[in-house]
């Protein structure tokens, strides 16, 4: 699909508009009646409820707008965070356009300021998601979850307890003055649910704060068929945010995809897998005994000029796969139409949603083997993602920026990717799992062999 789009600028647009009106005119939506209509007639359908809308402001008071990110035990800011940017481009961890865009936002402190701003999290409580970056540095938060007591006690705490502000949905049109002081009460009759009540969710949104600019961010992300279901409903809500409020739009694209990547990053991935070490036999034994199933080169010619990877792992399945291309169709679409698209690339993450899977948790522990993966923790891949988002806001030389010319709308997501490794790797992604597992294990066993060497060279000297 991404090198049909590489056709032509009205390829691109022509395969994004047909795939969102396939998705939205075919997937049903169930009224609470049980009755059923296309997703698009739902939405487009009078609703007689409404959501009440509640607005807590934080307790602090902002004292400071620097970007800092926790790493591996500290938390780099200024001079240091600088360090270990350029130390993630040099090795290849990262783009250099993503280390431009960190550092922009490290000498540009003011940008962190963020008061200013109305940020629509759909999704907040994600394990992916901005929400208490974002409180850190003052900025106006519109929460939208599910609708479970245990989400809102914590997302309002959090609120609280910062120099941010939290607007939420209200059960029944009621407000804050309902409950008069009752936080259990309160708690109970927040939130929304995105599957069941998608279009008054986007009523709700359309209506609120009519003079303020939205930043409206997709992090909520769910297993298997139901995140392509949960995807599509954000969908429809970016839609109509994005086409008649001219909202900003933020996503967080996976490494794991098919991506126009920079021509370097090829020659980069070349250059690693040409590169002779020790450990090649080891490769070379890997790719000989799967009978070129494991460690495929990760380097495709162009198509059109352009260059590409692919980085689809198949393992995520063909759910996944939907999900985040809906999520691409509606960004480019969205950007041709005039408005701002933050949309880069996040690493690998150590999310639980991810390690919960065993397989791709043993997978992570062996990728950093291959150069230059490397796995980040949820803390510092919020951070990051954060800076990128804040320097697209703020800096209207950014690709985000709709006026920035493109000779692909693809390439939207060419840069300011901070990939983790995967776009510059020897091998493609969906071939270095296995592999990935067994060098985790090697590692594990290698005290165990230690000790049993040791026992054995004991017995022997005692005899």
């Amino acid at each position: 699909m991404v090198e049909l789009q590489c056709e032509s600028k009205s390829a691109a647009l022509k395969v994004a508009e047909a795939g969102l009106a396939y998705c939205h005119e075919n997937f049903e939506f169930v009224q609470q009646d049980g009755t059923s209509s296309s997703f698009a007639k739902a939405m487009k359908a009078k609703n007689k409820e409404k959501f009440g809308t509640g607005k807590i402001s934080g307790t602090k008071e902002q004292t400071t707008t620097r970007l800092e990110v926790p790493y591996k035990g500290s938390v780099l800011y200024g001079d240091k965070l600088i360090a270990q940017v350029n130390a993630w481009v040099s090795y290849g961890t990262i783009e250099k356009s993503a280390g431009d865009a960190i550092i922009n936002c490290v000498k540009n402190d003011e940008w962190l300021d963020l008061s200013d701003k109305y940020f629509v999290l759909l999704g907040a409580g994600s394990a992916m998601g901005p929400f208490l970056v974002l409180l850190a540095l003052g900025a106006n938060i519109v929460a939208v979850d599910l609708d479970r007591p245990g989400i809102w006690k914590r997302l309002i705490s959090l609120a609280r307890d910062s120099p941010g502000t939290i607007t939420f949905p209200i059960k029944g049109g009621k407000s804050i003055g309902d409950f008069k002081g009752d936080d259990d009460e309160l708690f109970a009759a927040c939130g929304c649910n995105l599957f069941t009540e998608t279009p008054l969710t986007k009523d709700w949104l359309l209506g609120l704060y009519p003079k303020e600019e939205f930043v409206v961010g997709s992090y909520a992300y769910l297993d298997g068929a139901l995140h392509v279901q949960v995807s599509l409903a954000m969908d429809a809500i970016c839609k109509e945010l994005s086409e008649k409020r001219g909202a900003t739009l933020a996503y967080l694209c996976t490494p794991t995809d098919a991506h126009l990547v920079p021509a370097e990053c090829n020659k980069a991935a070349l250059r690693e897998y040409n590169r002779m070490t020790f450990g090649k036999l080891f490769e070379l034994i890997w790719q000989t005994i799967s009978m070129g199933k494991f460690l495929v080169r990760n380097a495709p010619d162009g198509v059109n000029g352009f260059n590409y990877v692919d980085g689809i792992a198949v393992a995520q399945g063909p759910n996944y796969a939907l999900a985040k291309r809906i999520q691409h169709w509606r960004a480019i679409v969205a950007r041709e139409a005039g408005c701002t698209v933050s949309s880069n690339i996040a690493p690998s993450t150590s999310t639980v949603s991810v390690t919960s899977n065993r397989t791709f948790a043993w997978a992570y522990e062996g990728m950093p083997y291959f150069r230059p993966y490397e796995i980040f923790a949820p803390e510092t891949s919020k951070a990051v993602m954060l800076a990128l988002l804040t320097n697209d806001i703020r800096n209207k030389e950014s690709v985000a920026n709709p006026d920035v010319a493109l000779s692909n709308p693809n390439e939207l997501f060419k840069w300011n990717s901070f990939h983790g490794g995967v776009w510059r790797s020897a091998y493609t992604v969906s071939t270095i799992g296995e592999v990935s597992v067994f060098i985790y294990f090697s590692k594990t066993a290698i005290p165990y062999l230690g000790g049993l060497l040791g026992i054995m060279a004991a017995l022997y000297t005692r005899k």
